[in-house]
């Protein structure tokens, strides 16, 4: 048996095998977490079984299929995936993380004020039962733990499995198949938002999915939207740990610090590929 098994394989078999992969992952990471929690007893809604569950969930559900993916098709997986390189310039992504919170805070505040027309009533009150159901997890799943756990759980797993899973192996594959990275990237930001099955958070959600998608298509790196990915959620652990409203942090109703706040974070993304084009002509 020779690596990587299905290298040589057409598009089909290659989406097949990922599809495959993702799907047994999230559905043994799910059995796994049900499992352990049932050795332990209680409730699987509680705080500890909670937090059992999210880590099978990014470890086994998230992070597993991907990197046995990239493994099966590529022959330098850690390549492919972007560990390859952490580009000093990329630091300016943390920056547009918090340069844009006024204009995502708006964002945010407009997603969550939608109102569906009378027809579709149901529908909206059920996306808004699973929005309040989102925010009541994430609170439980703090109860009764430490900051460093939360922010384990939270920061650091969820910034690695999720960005080795949507920016390693789903934008790449997008950006290859529509052979146009801004259609890529635009997709994946679309289906990172949506993952997470809250409607009205969706919004903000998928701007953050451009901002990760964009550093990591100019960096080539996966550790800058690591980094970006792990210190935006780890701000907001923190905030929600102590009791901060993490939804409010940043936003302003001042529509001048709105603008300024988009055309800054364009901005640092334009510096950032001017950065970009600098090394890579100072290396050729």
């Amino acid at each position: 048996m020779k690596f990587p098994l299905i290298k040589n394989a057409n598009f089909g078999t290659k989406l097949l095998s990922f599809a495959l992969l993702l799907i047994f992952g999230l559905l043994f990471s799910s059995v796994l977490g049900i499992f352990i929690s049932s050795l332990r007893g209680g409730s699987i809604m509680d705080a500890t079984n909670l937090q059992i569950t999210q880590i099978c969930n990014q470890l086994v559900g998230f992070l597993m299929p991907p990197v046995l993916y990239v493994m099966l098709v590529h022959e330098q997986p850690l390549n492919y995936m972007g560990f390859n390189k952490f580009p000093a310039w990329s630091l300016l992504g943390v920056v547009a993380i918090y340069s844009v919170l006024p204009f995502n805070g708006w964002v945010a505040e407009w997603n969550e004020n939608i109102v569906f027309p009378e027809a579709l009533s149901a529908l909206e009150a059920k996306l808004k039962a699973m929005h309040e159901l989102y925010g009541s997890t994430s609170d439980t799943l703090m109860e009764g733990s430490s900051l460093a756990l939360s922010i384990l759980i939270f920061g650091l797993l969820a910034a690695v499995s999720e960005e080795v899973l949507f920016r390693s192996v789903i934008q790449k594959a997008l950006v290859s198949l529509f052979k146009n990275a801004h259609i890529g990237i635009l997709v994946t930001a679309i289906i990172f938002s949506a993952f997470h099955m809250d409607f009205f958070g969706f919004f903000p959600r998928f701007i953050y999915g451009l901002l990760l998608g964009y550093m990591f298509w100019l960096s080539g790196s996966i550790w800058s939207s690591i980094l970006m990915h792990f210190v935006n959620n780890s701000v907001i652990t923190v905030l929600e740990f102590y009791k901060i409203d993490s939804e409010s942090f940043g936003q302003t109703d001042n529509a001048i610090v709105i603008i300024l706040s988009l055309i800054v974070t364009v901005a640092i993304f334009i510096a950032c590929n001017r950065l970009k084009n600098k090394t890579e002509q100072l290396i050729n």
